[in-house]
């Protein structure tokens, strides 16, 4: 028996779906998580794969067949969630997202990051839901990479011959798993993390690691920018006190909030570790 192929994936179909109910590409991109300029390339994807869009005066319309389309889709969902019952919750949604092709990145996760005055503590609180999503990842069969920070100033707390440069000790890698190095702050940046990502056919990716406000963000950005369907686990994430322009203070947990509130709204879904696992 040959394998059915659809015409439109559960993510375009999506997409179409919320297309119809935004107004505009900036909310669309914010119901969808994703830049904008990721969204229109992903329209234009569609509109090439089917008749369901067409461009009136540059912009893009549901054309007749797209409403039909959409019909479909919206029946169809309504009678699955009929047949699953109870089963087809939020958190049932979330969890299914995740196929055995989606990989975790674990980025920063080293020694150089703890015990930093005045939030040593902060950290420590994201490691155990790193810990926790590791488990569950391995358990899973579904691939791992790491990505450590690397520095050759031995000033740094990240210097290459230094014990900060170490992945803590709870996170070790296991045999297989790919450890990457960078030397900016987007993972993505002058690193194979494209190539391994290619290499294990990865349809999502799920970020965590420190520090949500600079190296999380900034791989986030750079995923959604080339494609990637793209989740950061907040309380996976971690953040440091830091000082505004006039020298206030501006504590650790403001800025964590507004980081993921920025990643959420434009490049990539922000989600609990208890959405995974539960």
């Amino acid at each position: 028996m040959s394998r059915l192929k659809f015409a439109l994936t559960s993510d375009q179909l999506e997409l179409l779906l919320a297309f119809a109910k935004a107004d505009g590409l900036t909310e669309l991109a914010n119901t969808m998580a994703k830049d904008p300029s990721v969204v229109s390339r992903n329209l234009q994807r569609i509109a090439e794969t089917s008749a369901v869009l067409e461009k009136v005066k540059g912009r893009w319309e549901l054309t007749e067949l797209g409403h039909r389309v959409n019909q479909q889709t919206q029946f169809f969902l309504e009678k699955q969630n009929e047949i699953l019952g109870p089963m087809s919750t939020s958190k049932t949604t979330s969890k299914s997202n995740f196929s055995k092709l989606s990989t975790l990145i674990i980025i920063n996760a080293q020694n150089g990051l703890f015990g930093l005055p005045p939030n040593e503590d902060l950290p420590s609180k994201a490691e155990s839901n790193i810990v926790s999503l590791l488990k569950h990842w391995r358990l899973q069969n579904r691939p791992v990479i790491y990505v450590k920070q690397a520095s050759e100033k031995a000033s740094s707390r990240f210097f290459r011959h230094g014990s900060g440069f170490e992945i803590l000790k709870s996170l070790t890698p296991m045999q297989g798993e790919a450890v990457l190095e960078k030397t900016k702050s987007s993972a993505f940046l002058e690193t194979e993390l494209e190539l391994q990502l290619e290499k294990y056919k990865s349809d999502h990716i799920v970020l965590v690691g420190f520090t949500a406000n600079e190296c999380i963000d900034a791989t986030a950005r750079d995923s959604a920018a080339l494609g990637f369907t793209t989740f950061v686990v907040g309380d996976a994430t971690a953040t440091f006190d830091l000082l505004d322009p006039n020298g206030k203070l501006v504590k650790a947990e403001k800025v964590h909030k507004m980081t993921l509130a920025h990643i959420n709204a434009f490049y990539a879904k922000v989600i609990s570790t208890d959405e995974i696992i539960f």
